[in-house]
């Protein structure tokens, strides 16, 4: 317990530089790290918030000592204000970027402001809307994706090489399930000693453990600690071992009052199911590396994806542009354990039959912050593409983070302005080529040459998403199930659903780095021929009605992918190597 509150409290902890007057730039769940105005991003009575911005605090940070529970520290210090109530919150970590409280449990609900003062300045007013109930898990890249903190019963966290088994019981850790039964002493002693279990009339608590609803045992704060919630959830048994099998089989929590619970941060959760290394059907298998992270403690890897989107943009009701976008990234480099245990997977995509929904800032995809503690391998100044469309150049990206960039079509600044390049993955008429594409690198001071080849088979060419024009709409129900269908694809292949919704309201439309908004990514394998979104999943999505942006902030696509082809031979200076596409066609949408 005492390990597992250290590993949880001590998230996401970083210092910036002060300033005289304190600026708030985000209040989050200090689990989720979700942005206003995205769905989940309300803060629940007796939770753990986190507060970033600029001159908050003191450096070095101050952290608090046992109780009772500092509404000062290291000369900071919140107000929350709600309706006719302002009161302080309390502290736990305070410096000059970042201040972690815990919202009283007897704050109302509703809309609100926060201020953060210190050093005798107080910040502008931050908007804040304060709730009964909206969980956060904990994750292990501290941002509130990938893995997830969940433990087993003997508090041994869940890994790529510690996985769970269908049947058995797990603890996913986070905050944010709501107000403490009896809080008149949440500041001054451990509540709970023994646990309390908050489900009743006015909370229910639902874990989805892929699509499949797990029983939950308990749902309440972790024993002694003020802020801290723990879930005891069963691991689904299914008819298909496949169903609940793989290294990154999502989970995600739906908290609140039975009509209106609010669906949690998606994590991911390993299953086996004998409980040994995990792999997946669609991806890199850790058994392939596992010796190698035993011996020397990480493992080098080159993960070279082909990436196509087609999109129809209807622009402002008046335009209807046709945009595609192929690239190719090669992410060569070495990964410690504990860096590949914190990742997101080299796909990027969620195990087979399962859904993930990513949150991001301006334009998707979701960036992946464990890749940030990567040490990249050279393998060359630039790398090529070759496909039955020509030969293109990918060069060794600016920041010196692997290879990767634009080989067809265009961005969608080079879009409006009718710049770009001819389609590489795509014919002229937009339909998916089929054949062998190459990527060859020279070899340079880490890494030794070599190619990677993949081929697309006329099958997955042959791909049609057959009830698009009935279910791609503007106004596409998120409390409704969505079902796609489809023919075609490569048999031993799958097919990659990708939804995203962004929360730009201004005729710009989403701007990089700035704008919120949420990418879904189901993968299902192609011979299934449909899938249904589940609605806890579309939840996940902002709405877009009443939105003037110009660029469209919400999409629908759909299209096939492939697993990973691994190289039978790694190249000199890696473990290991492998080479997958995704190309996905689909137009704007709504989401209601």
């Amino acid at each position: 317990m005492k390990t597992i509150s250290t590993i949880v409290f001590s998230l996401g902890l970083f210092t910036a530089v002060g300033y005289a007057q304190p600026t708030i730039g985000a209040i989050t769940n200090a689990a989720s790290y979700s942005l206003t105005p995205l769905p989940n991003s309300s803060i629940a009575q007796g939770s753990f918030f986190t507060i970033f911005g600029t001159g908050l605090g003191a450096n070095p940070g101050a952290i608090w000592s046992p109780y009772p529970l500092p509404t000062t520290l290291g000369g900071s210090s919140v107000k929350v204000t709600v309706g006719s109530t302002t009161a302080p919150a309390y502290l736990y970590f305070s410096d000059a970027g970042q201040i972690n409280a815990v919202m009283p449990s007897t704050m109302p609900t509703g809309t609100g402001t926060v201020t953060v003062s210190y050093n005798g300045q107080t910040s502008a007013t931050a908007p804040i809307t304060v709730v009964a109930s909206s969980f956060g898990a904990f994750s292990v890249n501290q941002a509130g994706s990938g893995p997830a903190i969940v433990t087993d019963s003997g508090y041994a966290l869940n890994s790529l090489t510690h996985t769970a088994k269908p049947g058995q019981a797990m603890i996913l850790w986070g905050t944010g399930l709501g107000a403490l039964p009896d809080a008149s002493t949440e500041a001054t002693a451990p509540p709970c000693p023994t646990g309390c279990d908050l489900r009743g009339p006015n909370l229910s608590v639902t874990v989805w453990v892929g699509t499949q609803q797990a029983t939950v045992a308990y749902a309440g704060r972790a024993p002694g600690y003020t802020g801290e919630d723990e879930i005891v959830f069963t691991v689904p048994q299914t008819s298909s071992a496949q169903d609940i099998q793989g290294c990154y089989i999502q989970i995600a929590v739906q908290a609140g009052p039975p009509a209106s619970q609010v669906v949690s941060n998606f994590t991911s959760l390993s299953v086996d199911t004998n409980g040994n290394t995990c792999s997946d059907a669609d991806g890199i298998n850790v058994s392939d590396v596992a010796s190698d992270l035993t011996s020397k403690g990480s493992a080098n890897i080159a993960a070279i994806s082909l990436l196509s989107n087609f999109l129809t943009l209807d622009i402002g009701g008046a335009l209807n542009l046709q945009w595609d976008n192929d690239t190719v990234e090669a992410n060569v480099g070495t990964f410690k354990s504990g860096v590949l245990y914190e990742s997101q997977g080299f796909t990027l995509s969620p195990s087979a039959n399962n859904c993930t929904a990513s949150a991001f800032r301006g334009y998707p995809p979701p960036s992946d912050p464990a890749l940030a503690l990567e040490t990249y391998l050279d393998a060359g100044s630039s790398m090529s593409v070759k496909g039955p469309n020509g030969t293109q150049t990918v060069n060794k990206n600016t920041s010196g983070s692997g290879y990767g960039g634009l080989v067809g079509g265009s961005t969608i600044q080079d879009l409006l302005q009718g710049g770009g390049l001819p389609p590489f993955f795509l014919s002229t008429a937009y339909a998916i080529s089929p054949g062998t594409y190459t990527v060859t690198a020279p070899g340079g001071s880490a890494v030794g040459s070599f190619s990677a080849s993949i081929d697309v088979s006329s099958s997955a060419a042959s791909f049609k998403w057959t009830n698009q024009s009935s279910v791609a709409t503007s106004a596409i129900d998120r409390s409704q199930p969505l079902t796609i269908t489809w023919t075609g694809g490569d048999p031993s292949g799958f097919v990659d659903i990708t939804a995203i919704g962004s929360t730009a309201a201004t005729s710009s439309g989403p701007v990089a780095g700035v704008t919120p908004g949420m990418l879904v990514e189901c993968l299902v394998p192609a011979s299934a021929g449909t899938f249904t979104i589940p609605t806890f999943v579309l939840s996940a999505l902002p709405s877009t009605q009443g939105s003037a942006s110009i660029i469209p902030p919400g999409e629908l696509l759909v299209g096939p992918a492939s697993g990973a082809t691994k190289l039978s031979t790694a190249p000199s200076g890696l473990d290991a190597a492998y080479i997958f596409y995704h190309f996905i066609q689909g137009v704007n949408v709504g989401w209601k």
